[in-house]
C-alpha cells in the first residue's frame, strides 16, 4: 500500500499536475493520492487563497487573473513592517537565556533578533539562513551551526536536506511564517522551507511563531504547523483580535507587543 503524502507534498503535486494538464479534477486527485475528496477540496481552497489556482465545479484550473502569492526577496521583506518585526524580535530575544541552544529560521523577523542575541556571552544558534550566519561572524562567543542543502536565493537560505540538521537538543526555536489561517495553520511559500522548519521544530523543546500583523488570515501553499500544533506566538497589536481569541481558545499562548509607532 502506498503511503499517503504529507500536506506539503500533496499540494506541491497538485500544482505540478495542474501545470502539466491545465486542469485537475477532485475525484482524479483523490484516487491518485489516496485521500478523501474533502481533503482535496481543502487543498484546492488553500491553494486558491494563496493565488495559485482557480477552483471550478469538481476541480481547478490554472489561475488566469491576478497575482499569485510569491515570496519577495529577502531585502524587500527586510524593510516591510520593519518596526513591527523589531518589536517582535525584542520580545522573542527576551525568552532566551545565557547558554541556551536556539534555532532561528530564515525569516526577516528572526534576523531582527540578531542584535539582541549578540549581547549574550554564550549561545549556540542553529540556522539555515546564510544571512543570519554571516551576521554572527563578528561574535566568536556565539557558536553557529548550519545544515547542508540547496541554496534558496529568495530567502538566502539552505533547504532540501533536513537530515543534515545538527544533532542537538534546542531550548527554543523561532520561526516566521508567510501566513496564519485558523483552518490551515501556519504556512510557507516554499515546500522545502516548510519541511526544514518542521524538522528543526522537532529538535526544539519549545517552538515560537513570530508574526507581524499582515500575516494573520493569509494562506500560503505549504503548511508548516497545523492549527492545533501552534503552541506559542509572538505578534503585534493590529493583529485581528477575533483570530487571537480563537487561537487562545485552542490552547495557544499568544504574546501581543506594541511597536514604537503606536
Amino acid at each position: 500500500m502506498v503511503e499517503p503524502l504529507f500536506v506539503e507534498e500533496r499540494r506541491r503535486a497538485i500544482l505540478e499536475k495542474l501545470n502539466q494538464r491545465g486542469r485537475v479534477a477532485v475525484k482524479e486527485l483523490s484516487d491518485e493520492m489516496q485521500v478523501s475528496a474533502v481533503t482535496i477540496r481543502q487543498d484546492l481552497r488553500a491553494l486558491e487563497q494563496a493565488g495559485r489556482l482557480e477552483r471550478t465545479y469538481g476541480g481547478a484550473v490554472i489561475r488566469t487573473g491576478g497575482m499569485p502569492m510569491q515570496e519577495l526577496s529577502f531585502n524587500v521583506r527586510l524593510i516591510k513592517n520593519r518596526r513591527q518585526k523589531e518589536a517582535i524580535a525584542l520580545a522573542a530575544a527576551a525568552q532566551v537565556q545565557e547558554g541556551y541552544s536556539i534555532a532561528l529560521d530564515s525569516s526577516t523577523t528572526s534576523y531582527a533578533m540578531v542584535p539582541y542575541l549578540k549581547k549574550f556571552e554564550k549561545l549556540t544558534v542553529v540556522t539555515n539562513s546564510l544571512i543570519i550566519a554571516q551576521a554572527f561572524l563578528d561574535s566568536s562567543h556565539i557558536q553557529v551551526l548550519l545544515p547542508g542543502g540547496r541554496l534558496r536565493r529568495d530567502s538566502i537560505s539552505l533547504v532540501g536536506e533536513p537530515d543534515t540538521l545538527p544533532k542537538i537538543n534546542l531550548n527554543l526555536g523561532f520561526f516566521g511564517a508567510r501566513g496564519l489561517d485558523l483552518g490551515v495553520g501556519a504556512t510557507e511559500v516554499d515546500g522545502d522551507e516548510a519541511i526544514l522548519k518542521q524538522a528543526t521544530m522537532a529538535c526544539c523543546l519549545k517552538s515560537i511563531v513570530l508574526l507581524d500583523a499582515s500575516k494573520w488570515g493569509q494562506v500560503a501553499p505549504y503548511t508548516m504547523l497545523a492549527p492545533e500544533d501552534i503552541a506559542t506566538v509572538i505578534t503585534v497589536s493590529g493583529a485581528p483580535l477575533d483570530m487571537i481569541a480563537e487561537l487562545r481558545a485552542m490552547g495557544a499562548q499568544i504574546t501581543v507587543v506594541t511597536d514604537e509607532n503606536e
